[in-house]
C-alpha cells in the first residue's frame, strides 16, 4: 500500500525491559492497561506476561484493550 505524503510514520516506542515487580512478597506484571497479579513467584508473573503479550499481538488493531479474565 502506497503512503501519501501527508501520512506520518508511526512513532517508535521503546519497550520497557523489566515489566515484573514484587510487592509485599507477591509478584505482578505491568502493561499499558494496568498492573496484573498477584502471582506466587517471578516466573509465574513472567509466564502470564508472555501469555498476555500473545493475546495483545492477536488483537485486531481497531479493538479495544485486552484484559485477562
Amino acid at each position: 500500500m502506497q503512503k501519501r505524503q501527508s501520512d506520518q510514520t508511526a512513532a517508535e516506542f521503546e519497550r520497557t525491559p523489566i515489566r515484573t515487580f514484587e510487592q509485599d512478597g507477591k509478584w505482578f506484571f505491568s502493561s499499558r492497561e494496568g498492573d496484573f497479579g498477584p502471582f506466587d513467584c517471578e516466573a509465574d508473573a513472567q509466564d502470564n506476561l508472555d501469555s498476555y503479550v500473545g493475546l495483545i499481538d492477536l488483537r485486531p488493531e481497531l479493538e479495544g484493550p485486552v484484559t485477562p479474565d
